[in-house]
């Protein structure tokens, strides 16, 4: 697996049947892009989609390329999958994913990012980490929302247990942190951060774009805000102290500083100097 795969921060998907918003995706800053040969490409479209999947791995610039797939047990999955096959990708990402359709999607030899997008994938999250083919877990929010009957209140509520899910499910497997869902507001930047803070709040590290204005919007709101950094900062120092008096708590403004928040801290400042370099 390509290192880069494991902090990728935005994931933008873009109908592999369009030449421009390719060359869009690729330009736009994000960390990886994933060419999209399943709903967003008409049936009609799907074997043009497909034979572009080489121009993505030649076109130039940084971004990773990862590729969304029919479902693997479909014909289409298997064209696809074949196409794939025979190229650098980063990643397969399987839709629908479970762990038949994740066996499938291995045998091209790639890296599996699985797209919970039902009841059973909430389920089987765990399962679906612990897959050896399988890097990330990912949260296609509008088929889950559909086939759940969420009620989305601009809260994110209706998403708060299937992120911890997934959350969860990765940690315990050593697998990096899920990618969460798009915001389906393109135009709507409040809506982009506050969803993006909410899910790295829980504990989420990466989210899917549907349009290159919102990269940016994710990178930042990814990224541990200033007072957070300061904070960890100075609980880093005290924790120092502490040792070298040879004492293991003490307080930073009110907060208890032992090992367990002091890891957390450390964890804080690497992501704020990762998203400085990046």
């Amino acid at each position: 697996m390509d290192a880069r795969l494991s902090v990728a921060r935005s994931f933008l998907v873009f109908p592999g049947d369009d030449d421009h918003k390719r060359r869009r995706a690729l330009a736009c800053g994000a960390d990886a892009v994933v060419l999209d040969l399943e709903d967003g490409v008409a049936e009609a479209a799907k074997d043009d989609a497909r034979s572009r999947v080489g121009a993505l791995v030649a076109e130039p610039g940084a971004p990773l390329r990862l590729v969304r797939v029919n479902d693997p047990a479909s014909p289409a999955g298997a064209r696809d999958l074949a196409a794939v096959e025979r190229v650098s990708v980063a990643a397969v990402v399987v839709p629908k994913a479970g762990l038949a359709s994740v066996d499938i999607a291995a045998q091209a030899g790639k890296p599996v990012v699985a797209l919970v997008e039902d009841a059973a994938g909430v389920r089987d999250a765990y399962a679906l980490a612990e897959h050896p083919a399988v890097v990330a877990l990912a949260i296609g929010s509008a088929d889950l929302s559909a086939a759940l009957r969420l009620v989305a209140d601009g809260s994110g509520a209706e998403l708060a247990f299937v992120r911890s899910q997934l959350v969860v499910a990765s940690a315990a497997v050593g697998i990096r942190p899920p990618v969460d869902g798009p915001c389906l507001d393109v135009r709507d930047a409040a809506a982009l951060e506050r969803e993006t803070r909410l899910a790295r709040a829980l504990g989420l590290r990466g989210k899917l774009c549907i349009h290159p204005g919102q990269v940016e919007g994710v990178h930042g709101a990814l990224a541990p805000g200033a007072e957070e950094v300061e904070r960890a900062r100075l609980v880093v120092a005290e924790w120092e102290e502490l040792q070298a008096r040879g004492e293991a708590v003490g307080v930073v403004d009110g907060l208890l500083v032992d090992l367990p928040v002091v890891v957390r801290a450390r964890a804080i400042i690497e992501a704020s100097e990762g998203s400085e370099r990046a």
